[in-house]
């Protein structure tokens, strides 16, 4: 793969994998570092064999990667000031203002993870239960149980905050 493929590649799929990558942290830099990991990683490894899209293994790297992050010691360990969030939210992309805009994408955003997750890929992205169930290595029914949970998550944070 010459650099042309990849400038092409990242223009086609580099801002789908930013929004996703920052559900998955809320962190809009942290966002940009994984996102450009994984296209880095793409490059030096091509180890891709068309099995299916592109973007579903694109997004796979970017969901483990994002994961991997999530379970680090550095990101457990760091503590979070009230002027380092705010400083965030007045820095943030205008591609990320867009979903953050509506009041369903910040209550998705409190969702704890194993649900956000599940209405991101069934919603946002337009996966089948099945597509999620093998993204995720999860069984149908877990994906099913978590998308019923999440569902009614949802409905109670948006009766509670109207």
């Amino acid at each position: 793969m010459d650099q042309e493929e990849l400038k092409k590649i990242m223009d086609v799929h580099g801002e789908h994998l930013l929004k996703m990558a920052f559900f998955y942290l809320r962190d809009r830099e942290m966002a940009k570092d994984i996102v450009q990991d994984v296209f880095l990683s793409f490059y030096t490894s091509s180890n891709y064999e068309e099995r299916g899209t592109l973007r579903a293994y694109l997004t796979k790297m970017t969901v483990n990667r994002c994961k991997d992050h999530l379970r680090s010691w550095s990101f457990r360990n760091l503590l979070f000031t009230q002027d380092w969030v705010e400083t965030i939210h007045k820095q943030q992309d205008p591609l990320i203002l867009k979903e953050e805009r509506t009041e369903l994408a910040i209550t998705i955003l409190k969702l704890p993870m194993k649900y956000r997750e599940i209405i991101i890929f069934y919603y946002y992205e337009e996966y089948k239960i099945k597509e999620i169930a093998a993204l995720l290595e999860l069984s149908e029914n877990t994906v099913k149980a978590r998308m019923v949970k999440a569902r009614k998550l949802l409905r109670e944070k948006l009766k509670f905050e109207d």
